[in-house]
């Protein structure tokens, strides 16, 4: 599985395109680990939710949890933007579903018990890339704030 996951986002020209299944937790998790960095911290608690949220809600088996991480981590260093990612998310969810994926990353955004301006501003282009309108985005963010 890893190794077509290393292969998922640097597609060379005439090869067969891999399967939406296999780039969406390859896209969670980058999007994942940029949310948990934005901030300059990425303490335990975030680092703990982030793989409870990869298992629950991507469906990442615990036995590759790591190694997806691992390339998550270098995939994130060498993206130029998010729009790869998000438009995994855009493509395989819908809109209700996006709903719930926003509030785990408020979540994750709120796991180190505070919001940064540079997360929140992140938040917003998150929610502008999947396509959720400021009022969704807000309901997200004031649900997992009180939560």
């Amino acid at each position: 599985m890893l190794k077509r996951l290393l292969q998922v986002f640097a597609a060379p020209s005439g090869r067969e395109e891999t399967s939406s299944k296999d780039r969406i937790p390859l896209a969670a998790a980058v999007l994942l680990l940029e949310v948990a960095h934005t901030d300059g911290d990425f303490h335990q608690a975030e680092k703990d939710l982030l793989e409870t949220i990869l298992c629950d809600h991507f469906k990442v088996a615990p036995d590759y949890l790591v190694e997806l991480l691992e390339l998550a981590a270098n995939t994130r260093k060498n993206s130029l933007d998010l729009h790869q990612f998000t438009r995994e998310i855009n493509t395989a969810f819908t809109q209700p579903e996006k709903e719930q994926i926003i509030e785990v990353v408020w979540q994750l955004v709120y796991a180190d018990g505070c919001l940064d301006h540079y997360e929140e501003a992140l938040m917003r282009q998150l929610g502008s890339l999947i396509g959720l309108s400021h009022r969704q985005l807000i309901t997200a963010k004031m649900k997992m704030a009180n939560s």
